[in-house]
């Protein structure tokens, strides 16, 4: 939303004056160009009008678009510089070169939300859960390069039947109303009833898969505490959205480790552009898990997790 600027105070005390020049050679060419301007200026403001309703009508369609990032650990300088360090210390042999390291967000079978430290060599991945506050390594995912048989990429979606995307427009469309309620800004709340409108999750992924083509049993589809899942999945962590560079960002965006690993998984692996079904149809659990970050480390009150 634009703030607009108002002069209180009128003009100035030591305004003098102002003049007017208008030469008289080309007095019909200066008036064509002076209409000419205002058309050009109006055109400008009705462009610009268009440009930011037009923003304004998808603002709510922004992933993360109303989180402080302050409270996120792995916002603070040189946090993720040494974690990274100690990564790689730790698991990547000193004989193998890192191709790439990356923070990003791993979405589990269950549709949770986690914050991962990703290490790319040539011949591993590594999927690290480090804890930024007390800064070393819980656990880890090792998977190997040329296991990999499937590489997926496109946009996170839920299944047709899914009531997650209402969930989400509900949840979203609470959240506004109360941030609008605390700032006072009663004229954003109204405003804020089109965020109650369904939505999905407005971002891309990358799911890497190394089960050779077999479905997963159900064994383990539908048992939470399930382990070797064979395949992961990705998105960009949300700092991507609030950092301001391009340099700054190359972290956090996924697109940076799907590049990478297109150039060195096995040849006759399967690259795919497309959806990447998110099979989740009522998760409650998981839409309280992802409204409240509880699987990134941040500061929560009194107290950080």
């Amino acid at each position: 939303m634009m703030d607009d600027t108002f002069l209180d105070d009128g003009i100035g005390v030591h305004f003098d004056k102002a003049t007017l020049e208008m030469k008289k050679e080309n007095e019909n060419s200066g008036t064509t160009s002076t209409t000419g301007t205002t058309n050009t200026k109006q055109s400008t403001e009705t462009t610009s009008g268009l440009t930011n309703s037009s923003e304004s009508k998808h603002v709510s369609n922004i992933p993360f678009r109303i989180i402080d990032v302050h409270n996120y650990f792995s916002d603070r300088e040189q946090v993720i510089e040494r974690a990274l360090k100690d990564c790689q210390k730790e698991l990547v042999n000193s004989e193998e070169t890192l191709l790439g390291s990356w923070l990003l967000t791993e979405i589990s079978l269950w549709d949770t939300e986690k914050e991962r430290l990703i290490l790319l060599t040539k011949d591993f991945l590594f999927s690290v859960k480090y804890d930024l506050i007390s800064l070393k390594i819980l656990e880890f995912n090792k998977v190997p390069v040329m296991e990999i048989d499937t590489l997926l990429y496109g946009d996170l979606i839920y299944p047709s039947k899914s009531l997650l995307p209402r969930l989400n427009g509900l949840a979203e469309g609470f959240s506004s109303l109360i941030n609008c309620a605390i700032r006072q800004e009663w004229s954003s709340s109204l405003s804020g009833l089109t965020h109650f409108e369904s939505r999905n999750r407005n971002m891309i992924g990358m799911r890497i898969m190394w089960n050779k083509g077999q479905p997963l049993h159900l064994n383990k589809k539908w048992n939470p505490f399930a382990k070797n899942i064979p395949w992961l999945t990705y998105t960009s962590h949300p700092l991507y959205w609030h950092k301001g560079s391009e340099t700054d960002k190359t972290k956090y965006d996924v697109k940076g480790l799907e590049e990478a690993l297109q150039s060195i998984i096995p040849e006759h692996s399967s690259k795919l552009n497309r959806p990447i079904i998110i099979e989740n149809y009522i998760g409650i659990c998981s839409l309280i898990h992802n409204r409240n970050s509880l699987g990134f480390f941040k500061i929560r009150g009194k107290v950080s997790f």
